[in-house]
């Protein structure tokens, strides 16, 4: 809806060949603009539209309708001959309490009539939708909660989906990263589809052919041609999970591409342009992973233009019993009983919202309604994330731990990569203690791993085809 409403905007001005729109926040951020080219990315910096009248607005609150204003421009945002630019009509929209749309005319005409109450109908209308999507606030998954900091993040949520610039969303696993991508892609209105590249699970040699695509014999192995995200998310979003795991041969093309949305389909000579938003997530501090080369600091500065820190569980525990309530499907159908909210409560939830869910529906599973506080516990005690925030077990402990009592590579290791629990560092961090022990021959370390010798050209080309050599 959003994203027709602006469109609807855009097209009415391209008919004025020579206008300005823009939506901006009370703060004076630029979230959007089309048509006549602006400096900066707010008010008080920015050059090439009004700002005396913006900033009557944000003091004021209340829309500004005025006919033949001359507005400056410095030689950085216009062309010479463009210097000094003859506004004859400005409208300023409230949109609600924190956004407001700019409409100008530029040096052509004045607007009629007829379009300053278009124009104000498609603000009503803009403001209709966000009232729509703020009231849809509740059941939004592992961003439920009344807390401040998830009060702040789907404020912050709605105000970037009016955004075309890239987010990178930051957070432990399971807090929610991809829920939030979800939002931001349904707030946005984008009509195209909403397009997830796990990176953790796609083969390094595959990852170029799965964002951009292949035509058939483009290598030796492309047998048809393959359409790669960037088409399939054409009008829409594309949301790179892990972006931290993009092998780093690969970071500079995703760079160029996040910058000019211009890509390269695998044996064409072509390039073509992609209309998508693209949105980021990792559970790495990403500071660390370029001090240690593994990320191109240019790449994340670019991605870094617009930034959704989700605080974990153990931070906001004042929202676990919305989380519950709202997830209570997984209890299937049970009650809670004596003592059951304060297990809740009493835990940290190392692995945040999907360790919740996972305790719920095993608790679901297996205990009769009512169930109490100590079958939570026993859940609880039962669940892989053992690791305590004041003294941290490390991720490979527990896992050589547990490859110990016996359980499986494919268990412990296979799995929780594929599901995004384990990222490529720490499965290499394992192999690398696994390989040293066993003399450094994958062969030799089979039963360390509890892995039949039969599977071993499939261990192998799981090793190999990730890239998680150590």
């Amino acid at each position: 809806m959003i994203e027709s409403i602006k469109n609807k905007l855009w097209n009415i001005l391209k008919k004025k060949k020579v206008s300005l729109a823009m939506i901006y926040d009370r703060e004076g951020e630029i979230l959007w603009h089309k048509g006549r080219v602006i400096s900066g990315k707010n008010i008080a910096e920015g050059e090439g539209f009004c700002r005396s009248y913006i900033l009557d607005s944000l003091e004021s609150g209340a829309g500004i309708d005025e006919e033949n204003v001359i507005i400056t421009s410095s030689a950085k945002a216009m062309s010479k001959s463009a210097m000094r630019l003859l506004v004859k009509s400005v409208v300023i929209q409230p949109v609600n309490k924190e956004l407001f749309l700019y409409i100008d005319s530029g040096t052509k005409e004045a607007f009629s009539e007829t379009e300053h109450g278009i124009f104000h109908t498609l603000g009503e209308l803009l403001s209709d939708s966000i009232t729509q999507i703020e009231k849809k606030e509740t059941g939004t998954g592992g961003i439920t909660g009344k807390s401040e900091e998830m009060k702040k993040i789907r404020d912050i949520a709605l105000k970037y989906s009016l955004e075309e610039e890239p987010v990178l969303i930051l957070g432990e696993t399971g807090v929610g990263k991809s829920h939030i991508a979800e939002l931001l892609h349904q707030y946005s209105g984008r009509l195209g589809k909403f397009v997830v590249v796990n990176t953790p699970t796609i083969q390094e040699s595959l990852f170029e052919s799965v964002m951009f695509g292949h035509i058939k014999g483009a290598f030796t192995d492309a047998r048809f041609d393959r359409k790669g995200a960037a088409a399939e998310a054409e009008g829409g979003t594309i949301f790179i999970d892990e972006i931290s795991e993009i092998p780093p041969a690969l970071q500079t093309k995703m760079l160029r591409f996040i910058e000019t949305r211009k890509y390269q389909v695998l044996g064409e000579s072509i390039e073509r342009k992609a209309d998508v938003r693209i949105l980021a997530a990792t559970n790495k501090e990403m500071r660390r992973a370029i001090e240690k080369e593994e990320f191109r600091e240019d790449l994340y500065f670019r991605l870094h233009v617009l930034e959704i820190r989700i605080p974990p569980l153990r931070e906001r525990k004042e929202d676990l019993k919305e989380l519950v309530m709202d997830m209570r499907r997984y209890l299937n159908g049970k009650e809670p009983g004596e003592k059951f909210w304060e297990a809740i409560f009493n835990h940290d939830w190392p692995g945040n919202v999907r360790e919740l869910i996972t305790v719920l529906k095993r608790a679901g599973i297996e205990y009769d309604s009512p169930i109490t506080g100590r079958e939570i516990e026993q859940v609880i005690s039962q669940s892989s994330y053992k690791k305590s925030f004041g003294m941290e077990i490390s991720i490979t402990g527990r896992i050589l731990k547990d490859l110990q009592a016996g359980k499986s590579f494919w268990e412990v290791v296979k799995k929780p990569f594929l599901n995004r629990d384990l990222n490529r560092s720490e499965v290499k961090e394992v192999m690398g203690v696994v390989l040293k022990s066993g003399g450094g021959k994958y062969k030799d370390v089979l039963a360390d791993l509890n892995i039949e010798p039969e599977d071993y050209k499939k261990f192998l080309n799981f090793i190999n085809d990730n890239g998680l050599k150590p």
